[in-house]
Parts: structure tokens; C-alpha cells; sequence
């Protein structure tokens, strides 16, 4: 690896693990005008003494600095000393408040928002723990309903990516604190927003019975309020969501139930609301549909479902729920006995969100039980494929 290659290396894991020039020079003992220097290849790094202060300093191991592999933009994932920043901050607590600065707090939220709408889980992982520090600090300084539903957000937004990272015990801890900060204003969209979040963490965890009871309580509660277009989203949304812990728990009558309901709540949903950042809408309940089917062992019925979507609704979903989508369709595909299908779909939902394939453990899983199924040597795509995402059969 020449000079320049190690400097770019350098450089792109020190702004991954969110550190200024100046504090990994001090971390390194060296001058800031050395690590300079390194970053921009001018200066040699190549010492194996000194490999072993950058690799301590980063928290990354040798072979992941100097590997062959280049550092590309898009195909990395979330790993451990990120999720590590995100639980830091979650555990910290702002005592000492200085001045309130909602005007950043807010587009510090919406940029993790977007992050997440094309599911560049990487990103987020970085943006998360400042947002969640500035959102515990200007609710601590102002206590304004803002503040509170500036947090309420931030604190979902942690819950849905570390939920969809493998992250299920912290992203249960998120959402609740999503919902303590939704309680202190008493807003029951923020509640629902919330609630649904810990419901998923808990399916996540094999507590199927519970999810599926709170989420029939907010449902209750959000029908007997639906009084805007905003609330009548959320109980589509939490209908939907009920639906995937009936399929959990095997409960093919309730699915039915929960996903014929949340049709017709979508039918007076404007999707371009995207309330809650959901594009709740047909499309969004004809994808949990499948979502549904696949985790009731009815591959077959999946597809056929997934084949009835409309495209054009499908091409105007977040990137992130369109690549989740094809996952799922993917995996019907393989439960139906139809390899090549699945392998051909898995590559369209990399195209889409490579992150959503490649980092999600639930996307490896299904990449694994592809290979699992496959009789014979495996497709050339595939072996590729699971590679990329680091599964193995």
C-alpha cells in the first residue's frame, strides 16, 4: 500500500469514528501538522509502531487499515465502537444545559431522517450521537413541547436503525425514551410514533405476545382519535405492524384482519404526507403484506402478492423500504423453490440500498438460507453476493 492510500484510510476512518485532526494527534502523541502530513500522503506511516498507535487510536484492526480492499463510499456498515458512540450518548445526561439552539437540533433531525430514507446506515451512525446529545441538552436548557418532540424524534430515528442493525435491546431502551418524551406533552401521535418502535424492538427479541398486544392497544387508542389524516396514518401504520407480530406468532386469521383494516384506513392516507416519515399509503401496506406472508411460511403467496403491487407507487417509496421490500420477495422466492428468482431479486434490492442487503443481519440471513437451499454449486452472483454481505451458508 503506497503513502497516499494509507493517508485516505487514514483520514476516512478518523472522520468515521468522529475525531477532529487535533484529537487523534493527541491520542497519537504527535503534532497535528504530522498527521497532515499523513492524511494527504506526503508523509510515510508505514512503521509497523506506528500502524499499531493508528490502528489503538481508531479502534480498527491492522488488516482493516492496510487491507487490500479499497475504502469506497457506500459499501461499509455500521460496527461495533459506532454502536458504542450511540450508547455512550445515550447514557449521558444533560445536568448542566448551555443555551437551547432548536434551529440546528431540528435540521440535525431531519438530515438523520433522510440518512435513513436510503438507508446509508453508515451516516447515521455517525450523525446519531451528537443529535442525540444536542436533543437531550436543548430539551434539558428550553423544556419546550419543540424540544420534547425534537428528542421524542431523535430517539426513534436511534431505535429504528439499531433495531434494523441487530442493535434489539438498545433500540427497545430508544423507543422508550422516545415515549417518556412523548408523555411529558401528552402528544399521542408522538406516543404512537413510539410505541410501534418498541413494539418492533420487542418482536425482535422473540417477544411476539407483548408487541402484539401493545400494538393492539395503540391501535385502539388511535381509532377512537383518528380525527386527522396524521393519526389515521399512525393506525394504518401500527396495523400493519401488528400484522407482522400476528405472523410471528402464526396467526394467519389476525394477519388477514390487521392488513385488510390498514387497507382501508390507506384509502383515506394521502401518501405524499409521509406523516412520521412513513409514506404510509396501499403500497405500504401491500409491502407489509408480504412482510407478513414470508414470516407465515406462504413464499408462494408472497410473490403473488408482491407481483399485484403498484410500480409506480413501489418507484416512489424511500430506498430503504423499496430494497426491504425485495428482501422479502426475495425470500418468498426462496421458500417457493425458485433459486434463481431469489438470487435475481437479492441483486436488484442491493442496487436499490446495498446497505439494507449488505448490513442488515436479517438480509444475511436471507442470503444464507438462499445458499442453504441451493442444490448444486451455488450461482457466481450469489457466492458474490454473500460475500459482499459478509453471509455464509
Amino acid at each position: 500500500m503506497n503513502d497516499r492510500e494509507l493517508g485516505r484510510r487514514v483520514a476516512y476512518w478518523r472522520r468515521r469514528r468522529g475525531l477532529t485532526q487535533q484529537i487523534l494527534a493527541d491520542r497519537l502523541g504527535r503534532s497535528i501538522s504530522w498527521l497532515r502530513k499523513v492524511e494527504a500522503g506526503v508523509r510515510s506511516a508505514d512503521r509497523l509502531s506506528v500502524l499499531d498507535s493508528l490502528c489503538e487510536a481508531l479502534n480498527v484492526d491492522l488488516q482493516t487499515l492496510i487491507g487490500e480492499e479499497p475504502v469506497r463510499s457506500g459499501t461499509v456498515c455500521i460496527d461495533d465502537a459506532q454502536v458504542e458512540h450511540i450508547r455512550n450518548a445515550m447514557e449521558r445526561y444533560a445536568l448542566n444545559a448551555g443555551p437551547g439552539d432548536l434551529a440546528r437540533l431540528r435540521r440535525q433531525v431531519a438530515y438523520a431522517w433522510s440518512a435513513f430514507e436510503v438507508a446509508d446506515y453508515d451516516v447515521i451512525s455517525q450523525v446519531l450521537p451528537e443529535t442525540l446529545e444536542n436533543a437531550q441538552s436543548n430539551h434539558a436548557a428550553l423544556g419546550t413541547e419543540e424540544s420534547a418532540r425534537l428528542l421524542a424524534e431523535a430517539y426513534q430515528i436511534t431505535s429504528s436503525t439499531l433495531r434494523k442493525l441487530g442493535e434489539h435491546s438498545l433500540a427497545w431502551l430508544a423507543g422508550d425514551r422516545s415515549m417518556a418524551a412523548a408523555r411529558q406533552i401528552g402528544d399521542l401521535s408522538l406516543l404512537a410514533a413510539a410505541g410501534w418502535r418498541i413494539a418492533l424492538a420487542l418482536l425482535s427479541m422473540g417477544r411476539a405476545e407483548p408487541a402484539l398486544d401493545m400494538l393492539v392497544g395503540l391501535a385502539n387508542r388511535l381509532s377512537a382519535e383518528s380525527d386527522t389524516e396524521e393519526r389515521r396514518a399512525l393506525y394504518g401504520h401500527v396495523l400493519v405492524q401488528g400484522a407482522m407480530a400476528a405472523a410471528a406468532l402464526g396467526r394467519h386469521p389476525t394477519v388477514r384482519a390487521l392488513i385488510a383494516e390498514a387497507r382501508e384506513a390507506a384509502r383515506s392516507v394521502d401518501v405524499a404526507g409521509n406523516y412520521h416519515w412513513l409514506a404510509f399509503g396501499p403500497a405500504n401496506v401491500t409491502i407489509h403484506e408480504v412482510a407478513a406472508l414470508v414470516a407465515l411460511g406462504e413464499g408462494g403467496l408472497a410473490v403473488e402478492v408482491a407481483g399485484g403491487a403498484d410500480p409506480s407507487a413501489l418507484a416512489a417509496m424511500r430506498r430503504e423500504r423499496r430494497a426491504a421490500f425485495l428482501v422479502d420477495v426475495a425470500r418468498g422466492y426462496s421458500q417457493w423453490g425458485h433459486r434463481e428468482e431469489a438470487v435475481r431479486t437479492l441483486l436488484e434490492a442491493e442496487r436499490v440500498a446495498s446497505r439494507e442487503v449488505r448490513c442488515r443481519p436479517l438480509s444475511q440471513a436471507i442470503i444464507a438460507d438462499v445458499l442453504r437451499r441451493t442444490k448444486g454449486p451455488a450461482p457466481t452472483d450469489l457466492v458474490r453476493l454473500a460475500a459482499r454481505a459478509g453471509a455464509q451458508a
